[in-house]
């Protein structure tokens, strides 16, 4: 390969993957629908949860 292909490739390939390795991180950000999702999904759990414990007090309770 000649230096020219060789200057091409580096700064295409290998110097975007340096200046990648040098960022840090970009944390991205939770779009609506995640949001709505992770909520809905807590709303859910603590229903289980509460008819759980509703249920094992009536069971512990009523006999």
């Amino acid at each position: 390969m000649s230096d020219r292909k060789k200057d091409l490739f580096y700064k295409e390939v290998e110097g975007r993957m340096e200046s990648l390795k040098r960022r840090p991180s970009e944390k991205e950000k939770a779009t609506r629908s995640e949001k709505i999702n992770v909520t809905f999904n807590v709303i859910i759990g603590l229903v289980i949860l509460l008819g759980v414990i509703f249920t094992l007090l009536r069971v512990l309770g009523g006999s």
